[in-house]
């Protein structure tokens, strides 16, 4: 039994995708993509309420095959290619509160395209939150990122290669250790409140970071991203096994 108040998850999917076509429903470790997320959050000890929204009659089949997931049907416009997700997020939150429900306590968006995500991490990243709530406005997970602002370089219209801001590598490049460390989204749990949803914003002023290793943060776009999430699938269900 889940003692806790109304936490909810939503996982916005579209059927379209320009780097890896119908990656949602692709093959990954045995399952289709899409069931690796959806298990970890109905395995979750936190949330309460699991609610796929998807634009595909294709993805609404192969999530029902998810016990204790509610699938949900949304209008092909919010999922044009390009257009965030957020869209998609916010009004199936708004959706459900029409319907007269409570609002959930906290809600929280879950990207399929996270495979490696489990589910003590959406639970620590809602305990995050729900612990932090008189100063968090969310908890956005995130890895610690292998490149550092000041080693990103453009290309100008000369073709000259130019570091995007001041950089100590002027000359030749430093060691790693020289730089402090930076972290970016890894993409599979944005943890907040309905206020700030529904006031237009996926963090708020104040989010904290829920920090996962790397390689739990593996964010599906392309082939190699596909590749690379199997094999480190296979290692883990190999370590489960021993």
């Amino acid at each position: 039994m889940k003692n806790f108040p109304e936490l909810w998850a939503i996982i916005p999917t579209r059927g379209g995708s320009e780097g890896l076509p119908e990656k949602n429903t692709r093959p990954l470790a045995g399952k289709p993509l899409l069931h690796h997320m959806l298990e970890a959050a109905r395995a979750s000890q936190r949330l309460t309420r699991v609610i796929l929204s998807t634009d595909s009659d294709q993805i609404a089949k192969v999530a029902a095959q998810i016990s204790n997931i509610e699938v949900l049907k949304h209008d092909s416009e919010l999922s044009i290619p390009g257009k965030p997700s957020f869209g998609v997020f916010q009004h199936t939150l708004r959706k459900l509160l029409q319907e007269g429900v409570t609002s959930p306590r906290v809600i929280v968006l879950l990207r399929v395209t996270a495979p490696l995500c489990l589910s003590t991490d959406i639970d620590s990243a809602l305990g995050l939150l729900l612990s932090k709530s008189d100063v968090a406005t969310a908890v956005i997970s995130v890895t610690k990122s292998d490149v550092h602002p000041k080693r990103i370089y453009v290309i100008d219209e000369e073709g000259v290669l130019r570091a995007r801001e001041e950089t100590p590598e002027k000359d030749f490049p430093v060691p790693r250790q020289f730089f402090s460390d930076v972290y970016i989204r890894n993409a599979a749990i944005y943890a907040t409140f309905s206020d700030v949803v529904l006031g237009g914003s996926l963090w708020g002023r104040s989010p904290l970071a829920y920090i996962m290793p790397k390689e739990r943060s593996v964010n599906i776009n392309d082939e190699t991203d596909l590749i690379l999430a199997e094999e480190l699938l296979k290692r883990r269900n190999q370590n489960l096994d021993r």
